[in-house]
C-alpha cells in the first residue's frame, strides 16, 4: 500500500481529507511541516499533501521548507479557489478547492505511478529513488532520506570529487562551512551500507579538505 502523508491544520473536522484518503492509501497525518519532516525520517511517503486551505494560510512557506528538505517526495499543495491567473509554487501541483475527492486520488496516482520505477543503477549500486532502497554488494538496506540524497548525489557523478559545499548545500541546504562533521557522521553511516569494511573504503573514498568520490 502506497503512503501518504497530510499536512493539515488539527482544526480540519469536517473539511480534511483524511477519511478518505484512508480508504486507499497508509496515511500518515502531521499538523505541520516539522512534523511531516519528522515522519518522512521515519517512513518515506510516495506523496506529500499539503492542505494550506485547512490552515487559512496560503502555505508558501511550508512548502518551499518541504520542497528543500525532501527534493524527490512530490507535492501537492491545495489552497482556496478560485486560482489567480498565474501562481508559482515549488510544489509539483497546486489545486485549488473545490474538487472532488476523486479528482484528488487521480491526481495521487498520476505522480506515484510517474515514480514507482524510478532507479538509479550505477556500477554494482541501485538506489530506489522513491524507496530510498539501497543495493550494494552487501545487500540491500533502507537509507534515511538524507543518506539517500547524500549517496544520489555520489552516484550521479561516479569517479569525480564531489565538492564538500556542493553536499552541504543539496543534502543540508546551507552553505555555512564552519562545522561539517555532520557531513562525516552520515558519510560514515553510508560506509557501513556500501563498504564490506567501512574502515578501509573500497568505493567512497575521502578528498582531505575537498569532498568524496564514489570510486567505480
Amino acid at each position: 500500500m502506497k503512503t501518504v502523508i497530510l499536512v493539515e491544520s488539527p482544526r480540519a473536522n469536517g473539511t480534511s481529507f483524511a477519511n478518505h484518503l484512508r480508504k486507499r492509501y497508509d496515511l500518515l497525518v502531521a499538523n505541520t511541516g516539522k512534523d511531516a519532516l519528522d515522519l518522512i525520517q521515519a517512513k518515506t511517503p510516495h506523496i506529500l499533501i499539503l492542505d494550506a486551505a485547512s490552515m487559512r494560510t496560503s502555505g508558501d512557506r511550508i512548502c518551499s521548507k518541504l520542497k528543500s528538505e525532501v527534493k524527490n517526495i512530490p507535492i501537492i499543495h491545495i489552497k482556496e479557489g478560485p486560482p489567480p491567473v498565474t501562481e508559482e509554487s515549488e510544489a509539483d501541483l497546486l489545486m485549488y478547492l473545490p474538487f472532488t475527492y476523486r479528482k484528488l486520488w487521480n491526481r495521487i496516482e498520476r505522480f506515484t505511478r510517474a515514480r514507482e520505477g524510478e532507479i538509479l543503477a550505477v556500477g554494482p549500486f541501485s538506489l530506489n529513488l522513491q524507496q530510498s532502497l539501497l543495493t550494494t554488494p552487501q545487500g540491500e538496506t533502507k537509507l534515511t532520506p538524507k543518506l539517500a540524497r547524500l549517496m544520489e548525489l555520489l552516484m550521479r557523478q561516479p569517479n569525480t570529487i564531489v565538492a564538500r559545499l556542493t553536499l552541504m548545500q543539496e543534502v543540508w541546504q546551507t552553505n555555512y562551512m564552519g562545522d561539517t562533521r555532520t557531513l562525516d557522521v552520515h558519510i560514515r553511516w553510508l560506509r557501513r551500507a556500501v563498504e564490506e569494511n567501512p574502515d578501509k573504503p573500497r568505493y567512497i573514498k575521502t578528498s582531505r579538505g575537498k569532498g568524496y568520490t564514489l570510486v567505480l
